[in-house]
């Protein structure tokens, strides 16, 4: 590949021109020797027919044939006023640039060294001048020539610039088209994985309201059907209305925020006695809860309140505890749920199936916070961590994994 040099605006080499006239024409009134006032006529047509080359060659639309031909025609003429005054070698100076961007290497070449020897003409002052020996002329085309090699690497340099210049850039566009693709590629992939994410989250959203408070209805039921003291069944049925109207708001609030309604219009030590005493009254056991600090929005209060119903239904499901208590402690930078039971405890290595403990880390893991859990034969101490204000980013590894693996109780 061979790019083609910019053209010279048709001003500098007509510039170029007028300048070795005049400078022609004050030489030979000057009487400087190697121009004769006699020859000024000829310099002056000289003039005008490279004039008229030089504008025909700069016509638009000129093809690279008719400019090789035009340059040679203005070589000849170029030779003939140099040989009649040095002073026209001026203008033969941009002959190199010329012919350096001819397309054909050959033609680019001869056009060079064409050049350089009529440059020699000039550069030892015409034939008139007493330089103009074999020896000196042929020195000064040997120096001309050396030039013109020089420029010819050079310009070659520069083709090859130019073409690596083309090739990186394609390679660059392609590997700009391959990073879009890419960029496309892993904007759907995070779109999916936020669908999956979210699709989690919805099910231990429900898992953690609606099903909770249906297995609560549930055992309401049961003990309503098996009780034979009437005061005793209405008792477990307005528990049954109670868990279902609470049930209906859970899932209410969960197509609209998926966030407790318990947080609507109370803070959540408020929310968490009212939860632990519908626990109480709904269970039968005994519970209490205990604020250490003060009380300060974290900024994923319902979090730590879904921690708390999970926690508390685990309870009531699996540990045949008398009482579970419940301690939100508020302490430098963070704030802390616990629930400690006095049930049977559970073994945490054994695998259990379910949403419970998993949801629960996932839910905390989500705000960057975690999950403690220790469990003996005398009771199980759970413990959530959430950070006070700001959104931790999501997904983010917490800064200390419970020892226990099991996923539910």
């Amino acid at each position: 590949m061979t790019t083609r040099r910019e053209e010279l605006p048709l001003g500098v080499p007509l510039g170029l021109l007028g300048a070795s006239l005049v400078a022609a024409v004050v030489m030979a009134l000057a009487g400087v020797p190697v121009v004769r006032v006699a020859d000024l006529p000829w310099l002056v047509a000289l003039a005008v027919a490279l004039a008229v080359v030089r504008v025909a060659a700069h016509r638009p639309g000129t093809s690279e044939g008719r400019r090789v031909f035009l340059f040679w025609i203005n070589l000849g003429l170029a030779l003939a006023a140099v040989w009649l005054s040095p002073a026209f070698g001026l203008y033969l100076f941009i002959g190199y640039f010329e012919s350096a961007g001819f397309r054909s290497v050959p033609q680019r070449l001869a056009g060079m060294v064409g050049v350089a020897l009529v440059i020699a003409v000039a550069q030892v002052g015409g034939p008139r001048s007493v330089l103009f020996i074999p020896l000196v002329y042929a020195a000064f085309v040997a120096v001309n020539l050396a030039i013109t090699g020089l420029m010819f690497v050079l310009n070659r340099r520069r083709e090859g610039l130019y073409v690596e210049l083309a090739r990186t850039n394609d390679e660059l566009r392609a590997e700009q088209q391959r990073s879009a693709t890419l960029r496309d590629q892993l904007v759907a992939q995070a779109h999916e994985a936020g669908i999956a994410e979210e699709r989690a989250r919805l099910s231990r959203e429900i898992h953690d309201t609606v099903a909770q408070d249906l297995v609560a209805i549930i055992a309401q039921l049961d003990a309503a059907s098996a009780a034979v003291d009437p005061a005793e069944r209405d008792r477990r049925l307005s528990i049954v209305d109670a868990a279902a109207r609470e049930a209906l708001d859970e899932a209410r609030r969960a197509v609209r925020a998926l966030a407790s309604p318990r947080l609507d219009d109370a803070d959540l030590p408020l929310a968490l006695d009212d939860l632990l005493g519908q626990w109480r009254a709904a269970t039968g056991l005994d519970g209490e809860l205990t604020v250490a600090g003060t009380a300060t929005a974290t900024g994923h209060d319902d979090v730590l309140l879904r921690v708390a119903q999970e926690g508390l239904a685990n309870v009531s499901k699996h540990s045949r505890a008398r009482r579970a208590d419940v301690v939100l402690r508020y302490e430098g930078s963070e704030a802390s749920l616990a629930i400690a039971d006095d049930g049977l405890g559970f073994d945490p290595d054994q695998p259990h199936q379910g949403f419970g403990l998993r949801g629960m880390r996932d839910r905390l893991a989500a705000v960057g916070g975690r999950l403690e859990v220790a469990s003996t034969p005398d009771g199980t101490h759970l413990v959530a961590h959430v950070p006070l204000g700001g959104d931790a980013t999501p997904g983010e590894a917490p800064a200390e994994q419970p020892a226990p693996t099991e996923e539910d109780r």
